[in-house]
């Protein structure tokens, strides 16, 4: 017969590990429930694109189209604005890249996907297992880099993979 006190100890140990198991299954269901799309990157400090175990990018966005929101010169944005919306479209493949335009955030249901502009603003990172950085770091310097980036509910981004010459960054550093 369990005491009231092994009740509660074993309350205090369930209920976190749901609440990290919902967490998990939130997650992944983002990363699987919107469209993916390719996205070119660019190291946001050139001289160090390595620093520790992650890659620091800003998104280097093939701006097409009117973009109808945010900074712009003539039609095309000089910079991102946080308080828009980048709406992506072109072929959502492995070998393509995304094209983009700064919208409106309540415009957004004409786009293929979209992102929310605050969750774009550099430095963004994304982490590299440390034994394999500095194979990375010269690998990036003779590569064009890209993002898969999964478009999830209310804009986020869930960033998938790294791409360098369109094909995933393990599988080019294993190749050399």
């Amino acid at each position: 017969m369990m005491t009231q006190q092994q009740r509660w100890l074993q309350a205090a140990v369930v209920i976190p590990l749901l609440g990290l198991g919902m967490l998990v299954a939130r997650a992944e269901m983002i990363l699987r429930s919107g469209p993916s799309f390719r996205i070119p990157i660019k190291g946001y400090d050139p001289r160090d694109l390595l620093s520790g175990h992650y890659l620091q990018y800003s998104f280097d966005f093939d701006w097409r189209g009117e973009s109808t929101c945010g900074p712009r010169d003539g039609n095309l944005p000089t910079a991102l604005d946080p308080s828009c919306c980048v709406c992506l479209s072109g072929k959502i493949d492995a070998t393509s890249t995304a094209l983009a335009r700064q919208v409106a955030c309540d415009q957004v249901d004409t786009c293929a996907g979209w992102l929310s502009g605050a969750a774009l603003m550099p430095p963004l990172r994304f982490f590299v297992p440390e034994r394999q950085a500095a194979a990375l770091e010269e690998t990036l310097r003779e590569h064009h880099a890209s993002l898969k980036v999964t478009c999830g509910p209310g804009g986020q981004a869930a960033f998938m993979d790294l791409y360098l010459g369109g094909k995933p960054w393990r599988d080019v550093i294993d190749d050399e």
